[in-house]
């Protein structure tokens, strides 16, 4: 938990930096900190993660995590009808991937990749094979080329400044493991 400010710092600059041209100003101050920032409860059970150099541990190049819990977006301080904290049925739901995040100083690098592939392999140990994401806009080809498509469904959330902003809803069938 000591490093909830470090983690909203880290992904207000990059949705700062790599939401321009996706978001406007407005959208973005209106959702870092409301619908964008940690959610503690991915941190209490042990799905969140982070990702540092060793060249400076304390540094957060990249996060993200996934869930077993209905939760599909938000931070702890997202709208209440976002927050659903029940458990997910392996066998007949989707496990959701959550708030993955590259410091503009390391993205483009394949640091989202692999925190996207990392939280891939924990939602299959478990024992998920399906997966849902609300990505953002800047988010939406990343995530094509880990193998998510489009399901169709965008939501627009309103912010506490009165600004709309758009997820995407994407979804992904992991391929079978090798026997």
């Amino acid at each position: 938990m000591d490093d909830i400010p470090a983690l909203q710092q880290t992904i207000g600059d990059s949705l700062r930096a790599l939401g321009k041209g996706y978001y406007t100003q407005a959208e973005l101050d209106g959702s870092i900190g409301f619908l964008f920032g940690p959610d503690t409860l991915l941190i209490h059970d042990k799905t969140y993660f982070i990702l540092s150099p060793i060249s400076s541990p304390s540094t957060i190049a990249a996060c993200g995590g996934w869930s077993f819990r209905r939760t599909l977006y938000g931070a702890d301080t997202a709208p209440t009808h976002l927050r659903l904290p029940e458990k997910r049925d392996p066998a007949t739901e989707r496990a959701s991937i959550r708030a993955i995040f590259t410091h503009p100083e390391w993205a483009r690098k394949g640091l989202g990749t692999m925190v996207m592939r990392y939280c891939e392999e924990r939602a299959r140990e478990g024992g998920f094979e399906r997966l849902e994401m609300g990505s953002t806009l800047s988010g939406v080809s990343l995530y094509e080329k880990c193998g998510y498509t489009r399901s169709g469904k965008e939501d627009v959330i309103r912010c506490s400044n009165g600004e709309g902003i758009r997820i995407v809803h994407m979804v992904k069938d992991l391929p079978e493991e090798p026997k």
